[in-house]
């Protein structure tokens, strides 16, 4: 079996077994093994002023993401863009031929070569409403990894991604964490799975007045206007 594919599927087996932070740490080692450099990954929910972002861990170098800050980068970086629109891990390299680039994106390209990366592979989630997650890793020199190496190591992003996420309160949330009641968190699970006010009073036993009660304190928690939202960034929060 290829080297990538044994660490990787190793690295799966061992996912479910350990605290987030030592799962991260167990990531990191086993893709520069198989030949990457740097990772992130992070999530995000909602646009604009009401986008909220969590990073569950950022490993490229601190030199390269104070440049990439300072430009304000995220907001015209193709892989970010196109990671919106695509469900299947993607390598920047594939795709940058085939976009007419801004001025930004050019310069952002060409500076990350000179910089010296090789290439990103970008893995991206997608969750109900806007919740929306990315993982990124990149290489200073060809990777010449097989579909099925790629396979592995984009379902071992995604398992990452859901382990930061599901622990509460990890890694750097903007704004700082969002506290919800058992009741709220019941209902927005329910709203999450499709049912209305009524459906959710019937399973959970309370008025459908009340069940909608809880629902618009967590949307004035979150400073959202639809349900949809609040269930977006409760499932950013890691409590849904």
């Amino acid at each position: 079996m290829p080297r990538a594919l044994q660490e990787g599927l190793g690295f799966v087996e061992r996912c479910g077994s350990a605290d987030a932070k030592a799962t991260v740490e167990d990531f990191l080692a086993t893709v520069r093994r198989i030949g990457f450099a740097a990772g992130a990954c992070g999530a995000w929910a909602g646009v604009g002023r009401n986008r909220r972002v969590r990073f569950f861990f950022v490993d490229w170098p601190q030199d390269w993401l104070d440049y990439y800050q300072r430009n304000d980068c995220a907001e015209h970086d193709l892989l970010v863009i196109e990671a919106r629109r695509r469900v299947s891990a993607f390598w920047y390299g594939g795709i940058i031929e085939r976009f007419k680039l801004t001025a930004r994106q050019r310069q952002l390209y060409s500076d990350g070569i000179d910089y010296g990366w090789r290439d990103v592979l970008a893995v991206p989630i997608h969750g109900p409403g806007s919740m929306q997650g990315l993982v990124t890793l990149a290489t200073r020199e060809a990777l010449d990894l097989t579909p099925a190496e790629c396979a592995v190591v984009e379902v071992m992003a995604r398992q990452v991604w859901e382990r930061c996420r599901t622990s509460e309160g990890f890694g750097m949330f903007e704004p700082s964490h969002i506290s919800f009641s058992p009741r709220e968190i019941e209902c927005l699970q329910w709203a999450a799975a499709g049912k209305s006010d009524n459906d959710i009073a019937a399973i959970v036993g309370i008025s459908a007045a009340t069940v909608h009660y809880h629902i618009e304190r967590a949307k004035t928690r979150l400073g959202v206007r639809s349900r949809v939202e609040a269930v977006a960034v409760g499932v950013l929060c890691g409590v849904l």
